[in-house]
């Protein structure tokens, strides 16, 4: 829990992430601490999923579930599902994030739950149009209790078109069926140092991209869609540069994105 006073009748918010096996864990760590502490100006409580790695990175009671193989993503997203659900009695809402994504607009929780009530949806989540994709992904996921026990809420991978037309296997390809309930949150960097990775969603979250996989995208290896832009070669090397202006200026690096200084 936070330091905040916590309120009787006021619940928290559940804010969860999976870790998988990455060099760049503990640097997400504690970037998540950082931003979730600055900018959510609520009670929340901070839990976490484990896929084969060690447990001693986190703080006592964070983690949840210790999964001794690396289950993937989607298989770590329903186990943040299943959690949510049997502990939604004493929470108010539900905030799913990837491991390399956070919080970077203050008062975040306000302006989603406003715009959620006003537009009548019970989710929000990045559609990142910048990957050609048409549906939700999951890096970030904001449920109020309806949308979290909604029965087509499945980020299973699947098979569906991306903007080319081409059929792709992707997490979120079942999302559509709830396009009716989602408020999209599209980038809205004023400086962009990547095509795809180096994301800021509704200006109120980033996504680093690949955090923990390899530092390399379908549309610049598969396609060569913005290979006029970035040698799809030079990936490697940039995804350090990236993450190490990251690291040494959190809070400047966020904000070049978000304000063009």
């Amino acid at each position: 829990m936070n330091n905040r006073a916590v309120s009787p009748i006021q619940k928290p918010i559940l804010i969860m992430s999976v870790y998988a096996p990455s060099v760049y864990n503990s640097h997400w760590y504690k970037l998540q601490k950082h931003f979730i502490k600055r900018n959510t100006l609520v009670p929340y409580v901070f839990k976490i999923i484990v896929n084969e790695i060690d447990t001693d990175l986190f703080e006592d009671g964070e983690v949840v579930q210790v999964n001794t193989d690396n289950i993937g993503h989607p298989a770590g997203i329903q186990q943040i599902f299943s959690y949510m659900k049997a502990h939604q009695d004493i929470y108010s809402e539900f905030l799913l994030l990837d491991s390399d994504c956070f919080p970077i607009g203050v008062g975040w929780h306000e302006v989603l739950n406003k715009q959620m009530k006003r537009f009548k949806k019970t989710i929000a989540a990045p559609i990142r149009y910048e990957n050609l994709d048409k549906f939700p992904h999951p890096c970030v996921v904001y449920l109020t209790n309806e949308g979290l026990n909604n029965s087509k809420l499945n980020f299973d991978y699947a098979k569906l078109e991306n903007l080319l037309g081409d059929v792709i296997n992707e997490v979120g390809g079942l999302m559509p069926a709830m396009s009716d309930q989602i408020l999209p949150m599209l980038r809205t960097n004023r400086v962009n140092l990547h095509p795809v990775a180096a994301g800021i969603y509704h200006h109120l979250f980033y996504h680093h991209g690949a955090g923990s996989r390899g530092f390399e995208f379908r549309l610049l290896k598969m396609y060569e869609y913005y290979n006029h832009w970035i040698d799809s070669d030079s990936q490697p090397d940039y995804g350090e540069q990236l993450m190490s202006a990251l690291v040494n200026d959190p809070d400047g690096f966020v904000d070049k994105l978000m304000y063009a200084y």
